[in-house]
């Protein structure tokens, strides 16, 4: 044998190999950037998670926020309400900014909180909860926009929900589910364009009513303890009872301040996810301050609270002395609406989807994933259920009061255990994981003060509504057994066997509440 030629064949040979590897080494790499793009491209940056944000509270709320205030509260009591607003949603959403810090990881947010905290039932207790009052939530939304288009077809869709509401809403309301289902990507371009035509909107109105300010309009009667039949005025009670009574607006206003946490998951970078939560919550809370209390310079809140729904439209009219002022309120409300829609479908289908692929708390086909990686089978139960929820609103003569209601009392317990778990983690631990820059008594003394204020909105509530939405969690208990025996998993500890029964207890006595 000739070994100068083996040797040569040898090298040849391993020359070879090694190009082929590095030839399969640049395609796996090109496959993997094509892969990472295509990933990063169905997911939301920040201007689409402070869009998600936005959109998720403001809604509707915002359009008929002056006469909402001041239906409950005068000039004073309405200051003091935003000043505790302010101070106590702070809380709520540092709360969901420090869990979202130290444990990036639980990219489903208050489902993992719940899960992850104090077990499985809890998780689902969560989940189930948030699933159906975004539901209502995109219920309400659906009587608001048909009654918001009866200004343009006068006497067609009266309330919002007679029979050609019903049939408009469900039109509308698969026609956004079909575009959620197209990809985060489609669905957050419709928001940041909506929001951006919200927020513009309401720069018009403010410039409006400054324009119309007069400083004695706002500063008369302003405890609004008197009645002056000149200005409507009405004797409201105490400025504390005052103060008290709008925490049901503003609960119902900041609802989805959680929303970058809850879509996480869907966040192109998790660190983001803090900063869109805040800067959300800012501008929200600097908006709703300006609409509401610059309105009380130009009105009494009389004359405001007894303003056709919603009052801002009527505002303008009255300022531009045209009905020009109606029309564009209105557009940009329908804009608002739309927008919420998207975002409450979005994140009602993303809680259920973990729970069901990661932990066996739902069952399996929630946690199925389309192509555009949207959990699809999620998405049509929660359009199934808001079309059974719109038909049920048929029968009910203030059926959007009614669904605000529901929607402000069952958010109040997802809230409440991730600010306990946040006390849990912090309790337990001296120093949280290198690269947090929270520390556990700073996160100790925000989960207190979250879950205190969360306590005084469910006092605000009332216990009777808090009953009546553990009807709802009660309903949600047999799907978790399904889902648990699907799974081939234990379906209930010692301890979740008591925190059943309770749900259990206050549901029915939600049931004789609501009878009575």
């Amino acid at each position: 044998m000739n070994f100068e030629s083996a040797d040569y064949m040898l090298f040849t040979k391993i020359k070879y190999v090694k190009h082929l590897l590095m030839l399969l080494r640049k395609g796996v790499c090109t496959m993997d950037d094509s892969k990472s793009k295509n990933v990063q491209a169905g997911k939301m940056g920040f201007v689409g998670l402070v869009a998600l944000c936005v959109s998720a509270m403001v809604g509707s709320g915002v359009f008929d926020l002056p006469k909402n205030m001041s239906i409950v509260a005068g000039v004073n009591a309405q200051i003091i309400a935003w000043i505790t607003t302010a101070i106590g949603i702070w809380f709520i959403a540092e709360t969901f900014v420090i869990l979202s810090d130290v444990k990036p990881d639980l990219t489903a947010g208050l489902y993992k909180y719940g899960e992850v905290g104090f077990g499985s039932f809890t998780g689902f207790f969560t989940a189930w909860g948030y699933f159906i009052c975004e539901c209502a939530a995109n219920a309400a939304y659906a009587v608001l926009t048909m009654s918001t288009l009866d200004y343009f077809f006068p006497g067609t869709f009266t309330g919002g929900n007679n029979w050609p509401s019903v049939i408009g809403a469900s039109i509308i309301t698969w026609a956004l589910s079909a575009l959620v289902l197209k990809g985060v990507e489609v669905s957050s371009t419709v928001q940041k364009v909506a929001t951006a035509i919200l927020l513009a909107v309401i720069v018009v109105f403010l410039v409006t009513v400054i324009s119309h300010f007069n400083l004695t309009t706002f500063t008369t009667n302003a405890n609004a303890t008197k009645a002056v039949p000149s200005l409507s005025d009405k004797p409201m009670g105490s400025v504390f009872h005052q103060v008290m009574a709008t925490m049901m607006v503003t609960l119902w206003l900041f609802g989805g301040v959680e929303g970058a946490v809850v879509m996480s998951g869907k966040a192109k970078d998790p660190k983001q996810v803090s900063k869109a939560t805040i800067a959300g919550f800012v501008i929200c809370i600097v908006m709703y301050t300006l609409v509401g209390m610059l309105s009380l310079g130009v009105y009494s809140y009389g004359q405001l609270a007894n303003l056709t729904s919603p009052s801002t439209a009527y505002i303008l009219t009255d300022l531009w002395h045209s009905t020009i002022g109606r029309d564009v309120i209105t557009v940009a409300l329908l804009f608002a609406v739309f927008s919420s829609w998207i975002s409450w479908i979005q994140m009602s289908a993303e809680l259920p989807q973990h729970a069901a692929a990661e932990d066996g708390s739902f069952p399996k086909a929630f946690a199925h994933v389309s192509k555009n990686g949207v959990p699809d089978f999620s998405v049509l139960m929660a359009t199934l259920v808001i079309q059974i929820v719109i038909i049920f609103a048929h029968f009910d003569l203030n059926a959007y009061q009614m669904l605000l209601t529901v929607v402000g009392t069952m958010t109040i317990p997802p809230y409440l255990i991730s600010e306990m778990y946040l006390l849990k983690i912090s309790h337990k631990t001296k120093k949280f994981d290198q690269g947090s820059k929270h520390s556990p008594k700073k996160a100790m003394i925000i989960g207190v003060l979250a879950f205190l204020y969360t306590l005084i909105m469910a006092f605000s509530a009332g216990i009777r509504y808090i009953a009546i939405a553990f009807i709802v969690y009660a309903i949600g208990i047999p799907f978790y057994v399904w889902a648990r025996k699907q799974h081939n998993k234990r379906v209930f500890t010692r301890g979740e066997w008591i925190f059943a029964a309770i749900i259990i207890v206050v549901g029915i006595y939600g049931v004789y509440a609501l009878i009575s």
